[in-house]
């Protein structure tokens, strides 16, 4: 029942996010357009591993565990996310974009580690 509601936020930010990336890709040519479309498709994309998160940690997963425990279904669809964004961003020569928004996940993920209880449902 906690768990509908965060997979839900988590479907409707995933399809949000998968739209803001063809958007992006499709308007290239119009690069600041296309660049801002992608990072809040980042922001976007973001949010739904948090929801799935949200949801993992009401059921009493901690995702980190099984991500870190190599879970191969949760490593394989985490990362070729992140190789696509990688992918994405180095083709239109935006190494600094990348970089940032991998710091900022890095962060995310070492307070979500540390404090699994500091937002509660």
């Amino acid at each position: 029942m906690f768990t509908d509601l965060p997979l839900a936020y988590s479907i409707i930010a995933g399809v949000m996010a998968c739209f803001l990336f063809i958007l992006g890709i499709f308007l290239e040519k119009e690069k600041k357009k296309s660049r801002i479309l992608l990072i809040w498709a980042c922001f976007f994309l973001a949010t739904s591993f948090t929801g799935l998160e949200s949801a993992f940690y009401a059921e009493g997963y901690n995702i980190f565990n099984l991500v870190l425990g190599f879970n191969l279904p949760l490593v394989s669809y985490f990362s070729v996310w992140f190789i696509f964004i990688i992918w994405l961003f180095e083709s239109r020569k935006e190494r600094k974009i990348w970089i940032i928004l991998l710091i900022l996940l890095i962060i995310t993920v070492l307070i979500a580690m540390n404090c699994m209880n500091c937002v509660r449902m």
